[in-house]
């Protein structure tokens, strides 16, 4: 591609049997596109691997794999795989195109505010159905975050990118922070093991480069469900480094929490945020219970 030259996936161009209309977003594992299914009459988002890394192994098998862990999850909370599409050399995922804010734009519009608890509740549950299907089937997410997740304008939630979800242990390149440093995919590769995920979500576990098994998914879940409750991360700082060495060393400032937070919840995010993994809440289902009684909690009436 020369200076000044739109790309092959410029607006109006088309891929296959797609016509791009509009470039989404960027990340480490491709760039994202707004596309018209012109056989099906249909916008659908079409995840493409850059060209810099068309000839790396491990970015295409990761890429390809994708494809196949969001083909074998089938949930209202989480975006449909369509399957995948190549024209010119170039490989793009055929996905659900989700309309409507993603949480962490959600997060940002509250101006230091958080969402209301129900509210809050309404969308941590649906999260955890999302969960709660990839761990039956295997799949650990391992960058669960508030911009990984889509609220649509009728409320459903859908669960994005498993682009570093893994189904066994596995190893492979992970990716440079960038400006955003708590939002940035994160690799860390001068410890034992590999740190993949993104730095004020991961695990402690994740943190000390050790393996992460379903139980990093939900100390994840409990960061974003603190987040969208109190409007802060639970884990904060300047740099990479800060922020791990929270995770490590701190708990989250509880005192942040909304007043009127039931005690279901209060108690599910010290579980969830347990840093020894032993202690930690082993099944995302168990946080589906704990939510289910909080709304439960809030629904009935108060006494006089």
């Amino acid at each position: 591609m020369t200076a000044g030259d739109p790309g092959p996936m410029a607006p109006g161009r088309q891929f296959g049997s797609y016509t791009i209309v509009s470039l989404v977003g960027a990340g480490g594992m491709g760039e994202v596109y707004r596309a018209r299914d012109t056989k099906l009459g249909r916008d659908v988002a079409l995840k493409v691997l850059p060209q810099v890394f068309a000839g790396n192994a491990d970015r295409i098998n990761r890429f390809e794999r994708e494809a196949l862990l969001l083909a074998s999850l089938n949930h209202p909370n989480i975006a449909i795989s369509h399957g995948i599409e190549e024209a010119d050399g170039v490989r793009a995922l055929v996905l659900e195109l989700i309309e409507g804010p993603t949480l962490a734009d959600r997060i940002a519009q509250a101006t230091g505010r958080a969402l209301e608890i129900d509210e809050a509740l309404t969308i941590a549950r649906q999260i955890a159905d999302a969960l709660q299907v990839a761990h039956d089937h295997g799949v650990i997410h391992r960058d669960l975050k508030p911009a990984n997740i889509k609220v649509r304008p009728d409320g459903t939630v859908k669960v994005l990118d498993f682009g570093l979800a893994k189904i066994a242990v596995d190893g492979g390149a992970g990716f440079q922070a960038g400006p955003n440093v708590s939002n940035s995919p994160t690799m860390m590769a001068s410890m034992p093991g590999l740190l993949l995920g993104t730095a004020a979500y991961v695990s402690p576990e994740q943190a000390k480069g050790q393996e992460a098994d379903r139980r990093a998914d939900v100390w994840a879940f409990g960061c974003v469900l603190f987040e969208i409750l109190t409007g802060c991360a639970a884990f904060e700082g300047t740099t990479t480094s800060e922020i791990l060495a929270g995770v490590l060393k701190t708990d989250p400032d509880w005192s942040r929490l909304p007043a009127g937070t039931p005690d279901a919840i209060r108690r599910l995010l010290r579980r969830c945020l347990e840093k020894d993994d032993k202690r930690r809440l082993r099944d995302i289902a168990d946080a589906r219970l704990e939510i289910d009684e909080a709304r439960g909690e809030l629904a009935a009436p108060r006494p006089a």
